[in-house]
């Protein structure tokens, strides 16, 4: 994977994180939901179409959004 694609990636991470934080916090859920989402195309993305990292990561996104 190259630096540029980390790179997106963390951004995709962070930026999901940020939103879905502020999301719960004003009681949005469309943003709290786009955040998870976006979440988790972060993490898809770092894992550089690893089936078992994918699949890892996501049963962690869906633990964390309840």
């Amino acid at each position: 994977m190259r630096l540029a694609d980390k790179i997106r990636a963390a951004v995709d991470q962070t930026a999901g994180s940020a939103k879905a934080k502020i999301g719960a916090v004003i009681h949005d859920p469309a943003l709290q939901a786009e955040g998870h989402a976006q979440n988790a195309v972060g993490h898809a993305k770092q894992s550089d179409g690893d089936p078992g990292s994918l699949e890892d990561r996501a049963r962690e996104i869906a633990d964390r959004a309840g």
